[in-house]
Formats: structure tokens, sequence, C-alpha cells
């Protein structure tokens, strides 16, 4: 068993950084298409501890977890472009808050529906999969550490997480044969927001900027941690880790507003997912495979969950007179995230690609809030 610090951090990486390589190939790309990358950097180091190779506790772990997130988190949004949100109109910008709200309310109407089969602490498991399914894996991940979920409880909720995300996103494309339909029957506004795609890549910023935003990212961790240990704990969701996540985001969000979100282009971005990618590979290892006996009922959790988010899409657009192609992207732009949003977009049509974008970036900035508002509903709900 590795119980060295400094080899099993290496360890981690050395694994990260093999998946992500091996992602990268195409002869790969459909196994990698069907679970992703971050289902795998979480479950193959589970795999090795539920098998004896790795550690199930370790400091190492408590340290990323405590330490790297919040940088990571600071990392991923520095380069959020706010104003460019203003491009997307109220229709999607609507349908995006409507699907975030579907989703809060498809968690606690699920967590009341099966709160007999699930654990007394599922409240907190459903406050992360409300983070991921309105933002993305780093809310998840956010929730998760702020509300201090058990390592077992998360194992069936990336379970889920991968399943019915995946499987939410086919029945999407899907749909783009019913979009005629949806479209006569609403008498539905022509086409959707009036969005230029994006530009093309920003030029590189000189070796300096990297430095220079990382060390921003570590300051901003370290004041939000020292804030945060002043601030009083609240009922079961704000505590000292919880105001931590918070001020992080809230601080690089007001960042994001000035200049500094020009570091972005120095690729920071790219260090906060791989950072984003070894917080998952270290909260795998202390999970354990015996864990995903419980995801049977989880995955009732989450079809049920879904179900609702879907409801409420589909009665806003109705109200809206939104096209099918709009509602199905704000939908993935919640469930899915900035990769796939596009590319159930552009299935509809070529514009809703960048709206696609847009709207995903909108649920990454809502998703820690909508999380840890899901989370504390949902405490009070079990009570």
């Amino acid at each position: 068993m590795v119980n060295q610090p400094l080899l099993l951090l290496a360890l981690l990486i050395g694994l990260v950084a093999s998946l992500r390589g091996l992602a990268a190939r195409p002869r790969l790309s459909r196994l990698f298409n069907l679970l992703p990358l971050p289902f795998w950097c979480y479950v193959i180091p589970m795999a090795a501890t539920t098998a004896g190779w790795l550690p199930a506790a370790h400091p190492v772990y408590s340290f990323l977890s405590g330490q790297l997130l919040p940088v990571c988190l600071a990392l991923l949004l520095i380069g959020t472009d706010l104003k460019g949100l203003a491009r997307l109109g109220p229709i999607a910008t609507c349908l995006m808050l409507a699907g975030s709200l579907g989703t809060v309310a498809g968690g606690l109407a699920s967590l009341a529906l099966y709160r007999r089969w699930l654990p007394a602490d599922a409240w907190g498991g459903i406050g992360a999969l409300a983070g991921s399914w309105i933002g993305g894996s780093a809310n998840l991940l956010a929730v998760k550490e702020a509300l201090h979920v058990s390592d077992s409880l998360i194992g069936p909720i990336i379970v889920v997480d991968a399943v019915v995300s995946y499987s939410w996103m086919a029945l999407l494309i899907w749909g783009s044969s019913l979009a005629g339909r949806w479209d006569r029957l609403v008498c539905a506004r022509a086409g959707g927001p009036s969005l230029e795609p994006a530009g093309g890549p920003l030029p590189p910023s000189p070796s300096p900027g990297l430095v220079t935003g990382i060390g921003l990212a570590v300051s901003l961790s370290l004041l939000a941690q020292s804030v945060s240990s002043r601030l009083p704990a609240i009922g079961h969701v704000l505590n000292p880790q919880s105001w931590t996540i918070l001020l992080v985001t809230t601080l690089t969000l007001i960042l994001s507003l000035t200049p500094l979100r020009n570091l972005e282009q120095a690729g920071l971005f790219k260090v906060g997912t791989f950072a984003l990618y070894l917080l998952l590979a270290s909260i795998g290892a202390r999970a354990s495979l015996r864990g995903i006996a419980d995801a049977p009922v989880f995955l009732a959790v989450g079809l049920t969950w879904i179900l609702i988010h879907g409801i409420c899409l589909i009665l806003a657009g109705a109200l809206l007179k939104a096209p099918l192609g709009l509602i199905a992207t704000a939908s993935q732009a919640n469930i899915g995230g900035p990769i796939s949003a596009p590319i159930v977009g552009a299935t509809f049509s070529p514009q809703l690609a960048t709206a696609g974008l847009l709207m995903a970036i909108l649920g990454n900035i809502l998703g820690t809030y909508g999380g840890l508002m899901t989370a504390a509903l949902g405490s009070w709900l079990v009570r």
C-alpha cells in the first residue's frame, strides 16, 4: 500500500495525466464519450482503494480538499465573461434559470419521495448532485467539500451523474426530430438568440501570466479561509468550509469584471481543470466500490429528478413560446455543461452552439449557490 505523502501525490498526478493522455487518443474517444474523463478519474482510485493498493484515509487527501479546491475554483472562474452573458437575451436566460430551478425542485421532490430508502445524510449528496446538474463537476466538488458529504455517499452520486446525464443528453439529441412539431404547437418565436459565433482563440499571454494567475488564485484562497474562520456557522450548511467556497466564488466573479480576467489567456482554465481531476481522484481514493451497492435507489432518484427538471423546462418553454432547440440547449447547459451543451444546441441549429456555451457558463456561476441552497432546503425537509 502506498503511504508516503509525496509518492501518493505523484501517483495521483500521474494517473490523472495518463488518463488525460488516453482521452485525447482518437481510438479511445468512444470509451471516453460513453463514460467521461471525470468518471474514470474517480472510479479507478476507488477501485485501487477497494483492492488495498491505496489508503482510504491520508493527510494528502485532506490537504487537496482543503487547500487545492478553493484555488481550483478561482482558476476556473477568473476567465468568466459575465458581460458576455447579456448576449443570451431574456428568453434564453429565463429558460436557463427555469432549468436550474427545476433542478432544485427535482432534487427536493426526489429526496422527499425516496427518503425512507436513503441514508440520513442524503440531503448533502442531493445538494452536491444539484451543484453538478446546475453547473458542473467543479460545483459538485465545491458543495461536497463545503458540506463535508461522506465519501461513501459520493460514490453512488458519481454513478448517477454519469449514467443519467449522458442518457438525458441522448434523449435531447433524439428530440431534434420533434422540433418542428413542437414549434408549430406553441407558435414558437422564430429562431433563438441572435448570437455570433465566438471569435478565434485569444493570443497567449507571456509566461509570467500563468504564475501571476496561480498566485492570485492562491491569494484569494488564503484570504477567503482567513475571513471564513471568523464568520459564524449557520445551520447544517454554512460552516467555515462552505464560507470559504462561497467567498472564493464571489470574489473571483467580481475580479472577472476587471482586466484580471485576461490572465485566463495564459492557460489558467487548463491548470484548473487538471486540479479538478486531481481532486476527483483524491476523493475517489477515499471511497470504496462497496458503496456502489446504494446506486440503484440513487438511480431511481436521478431518473425522477431529471423528469421533473424536464417538465419544468417544457412548461417554461411553452409559456415563453420558445423553440424546442433552445429548451434542449438550456437543459443540457444545466445537466451537461460547457462541453456538451454546444453539441446539443448544434444538433438543432448551428447558432445554438454559442448559446449553449454561454448558458453553460451561467450554470457554472449558479451551480455552487444552487447546490448549497438545495442542501439547505433538503436538510430542513428531512427533519
